[in-house]
């Protein structure tokens, strides 16, 4: 059923929806041990027949996952500064790549204009955090 759901939505590709419903329930599982973040209520939301949407007790579904995922980000930054660092507000104007044609840093700039560097593994996000209120 979670696979005709997902099939009856946008350019669905049978090969990923089976992806998606296949490894969806070990994802759950693996953010509420690994973050500790409670998904305990299961939601019936857009497009589903059924209620499937693990979500927190906040007013947003994806509220408790970002909440728990950003905090988790902030502890490693703080404890491992030349490991990870949040760039919020940051416009990437290039990925950098090595030879072989692999992400191996970015270019941009930030909110004030001053240009930027940064070499190594590269996680980017954009879009729906909405919590961000340190503009």
């Amino acid at each position: 059923v979670f696979q005709e759901d997902c099939m009856r939505g946008g350019a669905s590709r049978p090969d990923l929806v089976r992806v998606l419903c296949e490894e969806s329930a070990p994802a759950v599982d693996w953010v509420v041990d690994a973050f500790g973040i409670d998904l305990s209520l299961v939601s019936r939301l857009g497009g589903h027949s059924n209620p499937r949407t693990h979500r927190g007790k906040e007013r947003f579904p994806g509220m408790t996952i970002t909440y728990g995922l950003m905090e988790k980000l902030e502890e490693i930054t703080e404890k491992y500064p030349e490991r990870a660092r949040i760039m919020l507000k940051t416009t990437v104007t290039k990925l950098l790549t090595d030879k072989d044609g692999n992400v191996c840093g970015v270019e941009g700039h930030t909110k004030d204009g001053k240009t930027f560097q940064e070499h190594g593994p590269v996680v980017i996000g954009t879009g729906g955090f909405g919590a961000d209120f340190k503009a």
